[in-house]
């Protein structure tokens, strides 16, 4: 989806985004959340376990969703879910990267910590971040289901996941935005569903 150039004053750049933002969001279809709600669900029934990865401002965003998901989702009386953001443990990330690839650094934190029945959310603008992808990739060998928040034109992640939530838009504040507002929206969707 191409969206218009604007002038820079602080007022149009706000409106122009929150225009871009308005417009990328209406075109995602519902049912591709409702995927993913029903992924994530279905993990906390089998008592299975939920793990978030992502780069850059997708890492903020898979910390984020995974704070949220969470901590937002506790129901009192009931088993919590169990979701963990593998960005956040930077002395493994760096000893993966460092003393193997850069591209291992997720697989091999699913390696050791992956059940079959597990999530795994992949958030990418670009949807080809190979260790991103490589994640996905280890996940699916371990039987574990796969989501994807992508941006762009959704790339290897797209058809490599289970549920695949694609934001139209090449802008990465917009595609950073809208995975920010999606998984809100899958959080508060799953607790009302645990509420139920």
């Amino acid at each position: 989806m191409q969206l218009m150039e604007r002038p820079q004053t602080t007022a149009t750049v706000l409106e122009g985004h929150i225009n871009d933002v308005r417009t990328v969001l209406s075109a995602i279809p519902i049912d591709a959340i409702e995927r993913a709600v029903g992924i994530i669900l279905d993990a906390y029934d089998n008592g299975a376990h939920v793990y978030v990865v992502g780069n850059g401002g997708s890492a903020t965003n898979a910390t984020h969703f995974a704070c949220d998901l969470s901590k937002a989702t506790i129901v009192d009386g009931r088993a919590r879910l169990r979701v963990t953001s593998l960005t956040d443990n930077i002395a493994l990330l760096t000893a993966w990267a460092n003393d193997t690839s850069y591209d291992r650094v997720f697989s091999e934190q699913l390696t050791n910590l992956l059940d079959p029945g597990d999530v795994v959310i992949a958030i990418s603008a670009s949807g080809n971040s190979p260790n991103v992808v490589s994640a996905v990739l280890a996940a699916r060998l371990m039987r574990a289901s796969t989501i994807a928040l992508v941006g762009f034109a959704g790339g290897r992640l797209l058809e490599a996941v289970d549920a695949a939530i694609h934001v139209p838009s090449n802008d990465y504040g917009v595609v950073e935005d809208c995975h920010s507002v999606i998984e809100h929206a899958i959080t508060v969707s799953t607790r009302k569903a645990l509420l139920a």
